[in-house]
């Protein structure tokens, strides 16, 4: 019986030790910023087994796009191929056509973006106070940055029943944002909405000057590109 034994461990062994050694160098590849989990197998689906039950996406973009990639330790990554889920508040990146969770924790984001021909780049940003559901580590989209005044938006979508008439039942993924504005000063932290009289309930003290500057430049608060303006004005003060 022992010499059975010692013919088992001496056909084991080898193959433990080359475990142990496969093991190490993966961890050795991990300690530069990128990965140690799939997230995900290849192909399956995010939410519902029953794929063809549920419209639209949870992702942001459903194509793969470039990005760069800041990390809590000051590292860098440039040139990423990320996909950002609305649903999880999680950014993706692929690996030899898979999609992967980022094992660092992340500060902030680049996504570069496609709309009418024309590319621009969305920053998604973390570090915020903790707010209801969201906390510290919740990616926000800035819409407006400044040392002083910052307008986040917390994108996120969820699943939701879809009813056709005369026909199936299905669940169907809706968009909806949370939009804030940032005292950076106080680390406060306010919703708002876009409208004027949001803002200004939002900030008092500061109520004349926005109204102001909503009348000179004929801003209705609707756009990102309006609140960009607003805020670009107050940072300036």
């Amino acid at each position: 019986m022992k010499n059975i034994l010692r013919l088992i461990l001496a056909f084991l062994l080898p193959f433990a030790a080359f475990n142990t050694i496969f093991a190490q160098s993966i961890t050795s590849q991990v300690s530069t910023n990128f990965f140690v989990e799939a997230y995900n197998i290849r192909g399956r689906p995010f939410t519902n087994k029953d794929a063809l039950n549920v419209e639209g996406t949870p992702l942001l973009n459903n194509e793969w796009k470039k990005g760069t990639v800041y990390f809590k330790d000051g590292s860098v990554s440039k040139d990423v191929e990320l996909k950002f889920n609305l649903e999880k508040n999680e950014l993706y990146f692929n690996r030899n056509g898979e999609m992967f969770i980022f094992n660092d924790p992340i500060t902030s984001f680049r996504l570069e973006t496609e709309s009418e021909g024309k590319s621009g780049e969305l920053l998604f940003r973390s570090g915020y106070p903790a707010n209801g559901r969201h906390n510290k580590e919740s990616f926000y989209e800035i819409v407006a940055d400044g040392a002083k005044f910052q307008v986040i938006n917390f994108r996120f979508c969820y699943l939701a029943d879809a009813y056709v008439y005369g026909g199936t039942s299905k669940k169907k993924f809706t968009p909806n944002e949370e939009l804030y504005i940032v005292d950076v000063a106080f680390g406060k932290i306010t919703r708002i909405k876009r409208a004027e009289a949001s803002v200004v309930e939002a900030m008092p003290d500061l109520k004349n000057k926005i109204s102001q500057i909503c009348s000179t430049k004929r801003l209705k608060m609707k756009t990102n590109a309006d609140l960009i303006i607003l805020f670009n004005e107050l940072n300036n003060l």
